[in-house]
């Protein structure tokens, strides 16, 4: 089976949004009379020709949501650990170069959040770090989950991209499930935003996913940030991945 990196190594970004741009009415009627769809139809539904019927589209995503989650909400509240970060991101407010106080939470700071999410009833969090392999590396990650686990029926990260049995230790301990944003599938253009610091490496980033389904994690969450490159691409390359 070929790595998501081999399958995007041989899409052209011009191309791909070329097809999205030659997609037709006809196109998006037959998208959205169908019941399985696609990547093809999912171009359709991001093309232009799709503006038009934007009020359908968000009442069948409205029908297939009830249908799967039913009417539940469920909220979960992002805890920020750490706001050190190594690296130099064009668009971040944690970027290495940005002269911002930082902080990293002790384990009685950590425990006092805790107690103040519960207290409000939150039974499921987001762990936040910036990229700081020294600092705010998997044994302070570790050492976070381990304080928390009994608090919280789901504990997810955002956090650096990490190797698999870094993965393997942190799934040990109580970790159900990671966040990962390729930022942009545009290799050159992520080159531009990440001139330096370890998420400079595109590749790393982009094999994330797979070294999280050979840790066995449970979830795995995907997606872009749109606005360093088309929107359109970007949304496409995220559902092919």
């Amino acid at each position: 089976m070929k790595t998501f990196k081999e399958v995007l190594s041989v899409c052209d970004w011009e191309e791909t949004l070329q097809s999205i741009f030659a997609k037709t009415e006809a196109d998006v009627l037959r998208a959205l009379a169908k019941k399985h769809r696609d990547l093809e139809d999912f171009k359709a539904l991001i093309s232009p020709a799709a503006k038009p019927y934007l009020e359908q589209m968000a009442q069948l995503s409205s029908e297939l949501t009830k249908k799967r989650f039913g009417n539940t909400i469920q909220m979960y509240a992002p805890l920020y650990l750490s706001n050190e970060c190594q690296n130099i991101c064009t668009y971040c407010g944690f970027s290495m170069t940005n002269k911002i106080p930082r902080k990293t939470l002790t384990d009685a700071e950590i425990l006092k959040e805790v107690a103040y999410l519960k207290s409000k009833g939150f039974d499921q969090i987001l762990l936040v770090t910036g990229e700081a392999n020294k600092t705010v590396g998997v044994d302070y990650i570790n050492n976070a989950i381990r304080l928390m686990r009994k608090h919280f029926s789901n504990i997810s990260i955002e956090v650096q991209p990490l190797a698999t049995e870094e993965y393997e230790l942190l799934i040990e301990n109580g970790l159900h499930s990671v966040m990962v944003y390729q930022e942009t599938y545009h290799k050159e253009v992520y080159k531009n935003h990440h001139p330096k610091g370890k998420k400079s490496n595109f590749d790393f980033r982009l094999e994330t996913p797979e070294r999280l389904g050979k840790a066995g994690i449970h979830k795995i969450g995907l997606g872009a940030l749109f606005g360093l490159e088309d929107w359109r691409a970007d949304s496409f390359f995220t559902a092919m991945h």
